[in-house]
């Protein structure tokens, strides 16, 4: 977040739009801008273009244009589905080019494998991943376990991932080690996993042999 200066007396902006209690996730697109002001200092203290989550209590400006016919006023049922919006991404977002076993992700910028790599241990499961070549791509790696979160869709079961990905819906591994293996080494080790079927998330030790989906940062999350 840009910090564009704060200070001096408190004031109200001439196009304050409306006042938003704490916690408030507001998401804006171009043309307009968001501007976070303080509601103790009055100046602006950071703009994003970004969904963000207003720490503090806050009041929004949107910078010119504006065209108060066309633009919803904020409102607590507004607020609220935003933020459900980012939780729970529209499934159908997903897109592929036919016949090239890669799935997009406009909202999180990150570029899938349609396909799993089949059950192997943990080691040998990143290092596939990192060696994973689809697309004229190099740059794979097996995802950590909030990536694997954001491709499931909680409205399905077995599996729970949009019809765009290929799953034999099992379990498949992450690269996020679990607290209470830190420090240790080979099969004393466990990652977490996130099953296709239901969506549950759990660790397994690094000698299990489960399924991985290679990922790779194909473009900044959206904005």
């Amino acid at each position: 977040m840009e910090a564009v200066g704060h200070g001096g007396p408190a004031r109200e902006p001439n196009n304050v739009t409306n006042r938003v209690p704490k916690p408030s996730l507001i998401r804006y697109s171009s043309p307009y801008t968001a501007v976070l002001h303080s509601p103790q200092r009055g100046n602006p203290v950071s703009k994003s273009t970004a969904p963000q989550i207003l720490i503090e209590k806050a009041y929004i400006t949107l910078a010119a244009p504006f065209d108060a016919a066309s633009f919803a006023p904020l409102t607590v049922q507004s607020v609220a589905s935003q933020i459900r919006a980012l939780l729970k991404p529209d499934p159908n977002r997903f897109t592929s080019e036919p016949g090239s076993g890669i799935v997009y992700d406009p909202v999180t910028g990150l570029m899938w494998s349609q396909k799993e790599i089949d059950e192997l241990e943990w080691d040998a499961s990143s290092k596939a991943c990192s060696n994973f070549k689809l697309g004229g791509y190099s740059d794979w790696y097996l995802p950590d376990r909030y990536e694997q979160l954001t491709i499931l869709d909680l409205d399905r079961h077995g599996p729970c991932l949009p019809p765009i990905f290929e799953t034999k819906g099992e379990a498949v591994w992450t690269s996020t080690q679990t607290a209470w293996s830190k420090g240790k080494a080979g099969s004393s080790r466990s990652f977490f996993y996130v099953s296709m079927y239901d969506g549950f998330v759990y660790s397994y030790g690094a000698d299990s042999q489960l399924r991985a989906r290679p990922v790779r940062r194909a473009a900044p999350a959206s904005q």
